[in-house]
């Protein structure tokens, strides 16, 4: 038995050092541009498994008092990685009911409302809008195939929202981006992006009293899977060379995509830092997780409603790939966020969230 466990110890070992250094690793994806390395970015997604592995290791060489030496490595990174699980995982407590005057907002992915899955869900949408009756709402991924400006006109009928301002990507195109908001808008733009890309990132300046708010809605680059991909994750594709040269490419546009996000998120963060605006909201999807440069980066000087007000075990994306947190709602320290939920209630691939909050008393 003895022989048995020195033999398991020695294969152990080395395994909890490549998961201690890869943990090690991932924790450090947020602060290096993917333009240094595109991989340990790929490392920042695996963070949760990684953390959850150097556990596991953990706990096994804790069983064994006298190995206390092995317990170094994956005792040090359970410690440092701990504080970075919180953009996963939260138990904050549901504040009591106050009698504050609490802004809420609404923000989702509308996945084009089911155009490409012949399952129009437009009305659902709308319906969901109506029944959350959020102050504010940005919409990602909005699309209709005839005419766009008349699907927003009919949105802001059918929600009863008094001011919808609809972003093209381009002109010609019936594809964008909305914000619908109870408080006038007085000032709009958007963030210009580097390259040629379908994603976007834009802004309303709502008057809210006397106070002013700047509400960013972002889409960060995504993936841009295509069929072969989730026939190659559903394992659908047997073939194994098939198998092979699909994850190359799937992996290959997977690197692709964090450095066009880095340069997207590079430039939103330029333009927060330079708002004269003191109160600002950021709502999006940002196609990544929270152990990367995209969300780092947006998210520095900010905070996470999720983080602030919500609990649980979050994750937004419901597609056939690995559920991950990569919507958010972030604001300025000027806001204060009261209350955080997540819901699957629209027949997409995310969930929408929602979340409110207090301004500063302070007015700009």
């Amino acid at each position: 038995m003895k022989m048995v466990l020195r033999i398991l110890n020695m294969l152990v070992f080395p395994v909890t050092l490549i998961t201690a250094l890869l943990l090690g690793i991932s924790m450090i994806a947020p602060y290096l541009h993917p333009s240094f390395s595109s991989w340990i970015q790929l490392l920042g997604l695996a963070f949760p498994i990684l953390f959850l592995l150097n556990l596991l290791w953990l706990v096994y060489w804790w069983i064994q008092r006298k190995r206390k030496l092995k317990l170094i490595f994956p005792l040090g990174l359970a410690i440092f990685s701990f504080f970075q699980t919180g953009k996963y995982f939260q138990l904050n407590v549901a504040s009591k009911p106050d009698n504050t005057d609490k802004i809420a907002v609404c923000s989702v992915n509308a996945q084009l409302f089911g155009a490409y899955q012949n399952r129009w869900f437009f009305d659902t949408v709308a319906d969901v809008l109506v029944y959350k009756n959020a102050d504010i709402v940005c919409l990602q991924e909005v699309y209709d195939r005839r005419n766009i400006d008349k699907m927003a006109a009919k949105l802001k009928e059918k929600t009863g929202y008094p001011h919808v301002q609809l972003f093209r990507l381009v002109p010609e195109r019936n594809y964008g981006m909305i914000i619908l908001s109870q408080y006038p808008i007085k000032e709009k733009g958007r963030v210009d992006f580097p390259g040629n890309t379908g994603n976007m990132a834009v802004y309303a300046d709502v008057q809210i009293g006397e106070r002013m708010m700047r509400v960013y809605n972002v889409h960060l680059q995504s993936i841009r899977f295509r069929k072969t991909d989730y026939d190659f994750v559903n394992g659908a594709d047997k073939e194994k060379g098939s198998n092979l040269e699909q994850g190359k490419g799937l992996l290959q546009r997977m690197r692709d995509a964090y450095g066009k996000r880095a340069e997207q998120a590079d430039a939103i963060a330029a333009h927060i830092q330079s708002c004269t605006v003191q109160n600002v909201l950021v709502c999006g999807d940002f196609n990544d997780v929270p152990m990367s440069y995209a969300y780092h980066t947006v998210s520095r000087g900010l905070q996470d409603a999720f983080c602030q007000a919500g609990s649980g075990l979050e994750r937004t994306y419901l597609g056939p790939f690995p559920s991950f947190r990569i919507d958010y709602i972030l604001s300025s320290t000027h806001l204060a966020f009261k209350g955080y939920k997540s819901s699957k209630e629209i027949p997409g691939d995310h969930k929408l969230l929602w979340a409110d909050f207090t301004l500063s008393e302070n007015p700009d």
